[in-house]
């Protein structure tokens, strides 16, 4: 299930990103926010295809669940979190085509959500032990549990700073360094110092979360955590490991999952 998903943020980012124009973007995001069959007669024929495969995954989870005999619930919040996410998409896309950079709270708060970690954390929950799946846990994780937030939050510092300078080249809505940049007057370097700095107290958060959130289990608090353990392995070292041809991604994979190990 969650593979589907980020197969198809991939799919969605890139639409939002790159392929959509600003008109068509509208579109599609008023039709995810309807989530209806029938809102797909307003898009154009290569969104019709994308949102059609949105809606199968979810149809194909409930009914999974069904044969489980598990409850459903969680789907709801799983839309839910497709609604916020290309809203967010939405508004970076608006920022874009108007050339408006931000102020950071600004972009953050807007980012935290388009660094998917909680729509990645919550579709984590589909299928897992009702035990987890209950209204409070996914409740305590869609309103913001701080782990997830800080977990998204060094997911976009991480991701922006990597991204940089290949963005200014092809015309990209602003990243947190551009508008740490605009705000502060500071130069690109300087920036990025500035930046890691709130990578690293995102970090203290996320290990505050962990001792003094006794009321969450564990795992929910993990799935926050094992995200920003992915984030630091795919932007740690400056460059982007996922978007990258020449990245380290399938050796790292190949080695986990294909390779053997001598004993």
């Amino acid at each position: 299930m969650l593979t589907k998903v980020v197969n198809m943020n991939s799919i969605v980012d890139d639409t939002y990103d790159a392929y959509g124009t600003h008109d068509e973007l509208v579109l599609l995001t008023n039709a995810i926010e309807r989530w209806d069959i029938s809102a797909m007669d307003s898009l154009p024929p290569y969104m019709k295809i994308i949102y059609q495969e949105l809606l199968n995954i979810y149809d194909e989870a409930e009914e999974v669940l069904a044969k489980e005999g598990k409850s459903n619930s969680v789907i709801y919040y799983a839309k839910n979190e497709w609604k916020k996410l290309t809203a967010a998409y939405m508004k970076e896309s608006d920022w874009l085509n108007a050339g408006y950079i931000p102020k950071c709270d600004e972009y953050m708060k807007n980012a935290v959500i388009t660094a998917t970690c909680m729509l990645y954390v919550t579709n984590s929950l589909v299928g897992m032990d009702e035990l987890y799946m209950t209204k409070e846990n996914i409740e305590w994780l869609t309103n913001g549990l701080l782990v997830a937030r800080s977990a998204a939050a060094i997911c976009r510092c991480m991701d922006d700073i990597s991204d940089h300078e290949v963005n200014q080249q092809r015309g990209h809505v602003a990243s947190i360094v551009d508008c740490y940049i605009k705000q502060y007057g500071v130069s690109k370097e300087e920036a990025y110092v500035e930046i890691r700095k709130m990578v690293t107290n995102a970090w203290k958060d996320i290990n505050k979360e962990f001792v003094f959130h006794k009321e969450v289990p564990f795992l929910v608090l993990e799935l926050g955590l094992n995200f920003a353990r992915l984030v630091d392995t795919t932007f740690g070292d400056g460059h982007d490991e996922y978007t990258s041809p020449k990245s380290e991604t399938k050796k790292m994979l190949s080695l986990l999952l294909v390779e053997c190990i001598d004993i």
